[in-house]
């Protein structure tokens, strides 16, 4: 049965899950998968929770996000940094009617990102505003980017390495994952940082590591 199928499935009847109280929903398996995106080695965790939904005799075991939340600190954190990124707007009706229409859309993230957050409640403006990026100044500036990061896309890394022009240099990562350097066991772009930290040196043009652990 497809995942979508399966978190279906769990919308209409949650199932029992290894954490008492804290049943096995739609949109848990839904986050569950979002959470393994960020690391291919998180894969195999998923494809077991996905086999264990499925076996009626079996009891699936919840990840970490899922079965406690985020705490207060980390949550703060992170919603402080996203609200100082822009204005978010306070239209709770328009939020929910981008999330019905982001659920069609999109099945497998069910309207979570159209979603409204505390951004939207925010008491302070953001303290400064956004930093316009230009091809001006020292060429000093090294990204590091995989092709299927799914919090930081591939493709807003083209433009920004656009905007810099010779500032940059982008090292691309033939792989999935959040987060590069000494993150997800490229050998490749971890040897090419690493230089760049410890020397200042950097690949005369852009570079590509393959997907591959070392």
């Amino acid at each position: 049965m497809p995942v979508l199928d399966l978190a279906s499935r769990l919308d209409r009847a949650p199932g029992e899950s290894s954490v008492p109280g804290a049943p096995l929903t739609g949109n848990g398996l839904r986050q569950a998968l979002r959470n393994a995106l960020h690391s291919d080695d998180a894969f195999a965790g998923f494809a077991a929770l996905v086999r264990a939904v499925r076996d009626p005799d079996a009891v699936p075991v919840l990840p970490p996000e899922p079965a406690h939340p985020l705490p207060d600190q980390d949550a703060a954190l992170m919603v402080a940094v996203i609200r100082n990124d822009v204005r978010w707007p306070a239209d709770v009706a328009g939020y929910r009617a981008e999330v019905a229409a982001d659920r069609e859309r999109y099945p497998l993230t069910a309207g979570m990102p159209a979603n409204i957050t505390p951004c939207a409640f925010w008491p302070h403006p953001p303290a400064d505003r956004p930093v316009t990026l230009t091809g001006d100044g020292p060429s000093n500036i090294l990204m590091i980017q995989s092709l299927r990061d799914p919090a930081t896309p591939y493709g807003g890394a083209l433009r920004m390495r656009a905007a810099l022009g010779a500032k940059a240099r982008t090292v691309t990562v033939g792989q999935g994952g959040h987060g590069m350097y000494l993150g997800n066991g490229n050998a490749c772009g971890d040897r090419t940082v690493t230089t760049f930290l410890t020397t200042g040196r950097r690949p005369a043009k852009d570079a590509f590591c393959p997907n591959q652990v070392d």
